[in-house]
């Protein structure tokens, strides 16, 4: 079997019995001003109105659900190969009232749609479990229209120094079965008994440890695949550059009354900027950060996972533009 075929076989095995995220109505609700943050500063909020959206590796759809009908899309397509992920989110949908989710079952590598068919298309926090996350992102801008939106999240290298240390560990003393490596993380990192762990819980703790396969990526490689590709930046989330990440501090204080952040930091942070004068609502395309906001968003991702958590970093958004490039590449 070769790298590829291995790579997928494992990684659908994982998802197929144990879908990710599980979540609660009620969770969905408490996540949702971030959700709606993320979409506002990565310039995908006016094309998901009326428009066509694609998640790539939608999984149990917990995570864009709500936005997607908050933002009122045409038609909600979410795309997985593991059908146990995709049956759960046709119950997220159905107890969200929610009738424009279309679940598919496919392979990103070859998404079963035409070109250009959708307005907006992201993966959040899939590519970097695939053999290859460039040929991945390159399908993701064939079925974006020309003028359309993508968005992507990728594991942080910095953040994962202390976790990758943990996750080879659990591996080296477990071997290959996630069941092991369950066992193996939760003697050697569990917080509570796996009796009193919640369903959100278990499936987070086996994502985390217990994945067979990921690879870690850095802001300015992301960026230069959409150089390579002909996209254009066109925002990020968290904001990387000090202005940005001011207007969106105010931002996210303006939805603190019906959506709270979930930490008590984070609510303090947003109350006392939201305090300063008001800044105007940056519009994107936003402008690309320089070397020094990377390096400094970068140390401080690597201080923050000093204690081994994962999956801090940044979405980063692109601009499929609808003219032609010099090199040959299609607009």
């Amino acid at each position: 079997m070769d790298t590829r075929t291995s790579i997928k076989k494992s990684v659908l095995e994982m998802y197929l019995a144990h879908p990710f995220p599980q979540w609660t109505h009620e969770e969905r609700r408490r996540r949702l001003g971030a959700e709606l943050a993320r979409y506002r500063f990565l310039g995908l909020e006016a094309p998901m109105t009326g428009g066509r959206f694609l998640d790539i590796g939608c999984g149990t759809g917990n995570r864009s659900m709500l936005v997607a009908k908050e933002l009122g899309v045409e038609e909600f397509v979410g795309l997985d190969h593991s059908r146990a992920s995709l049956e759960c989110a046709t119950r997220v949908a159905a107890e969200e009232g929610f009738d424009r989710f279309t679940p598919v079952e496919g392979d990103l590598f070859n998404i079963p749609y035409p070109d250009e068919s959708f307005d907006v298309v992201v993966s959040w926090g899939v590519l970097h479990h695939t053999h290859d996350p460039l040929a991945g992102l390159r399908e993701m801008r064939r079925v974006c229209r020309k003028d359309g939106r993508i968005g992507l999240f990728l594991y942080n290298k910095w953040n994962h120094w202390r976790h990758n240390k943990q996750k080879a560990r659990v591996s080296r003393l477990a071997g290959d079965n996630v069941e092991q490596r369950f066992q193996i993380a939760h003697d050697l990192y569990g917080t509570k008994p796996i009796e009193q762990m919640t369903p959100e819980e278990i499936v987070y703790f086996y994502d985390k440890y217990c994945h067979p396969y990921k690879s870690d990526h850095t802001i300015g490689e992301t960026l230069a695949w959409f150089r390579d590709l002909g996209l254009s930046y066109w925002g990020s989330y968290p904001p990387l550059r000090l202005r940005d990440f001011l207007s969106y501090l105010q931002f996210r204080g303006r939805l603190q009354s019906d959506h709270p952040s979930r930490s008590r930091f984070n609510r303090a942070l947003s109350k006392t900027v939201a305090s300063l004068p008001a800044l105007d609502d940056p519009t994107p395309p936003f402008k690309p950060p320089t070397i020094l906001h990377m390096l400094v968003w970068q140390l401080f991702w690597a201080w923050q996972g000093r204690s081994g958590g994962y999956s801090g970093g940044a979405s980063l958004s692109a601009r499929r533009p609808d003219g032609r490039r010099c090199d040959g590449i299609s607009g």
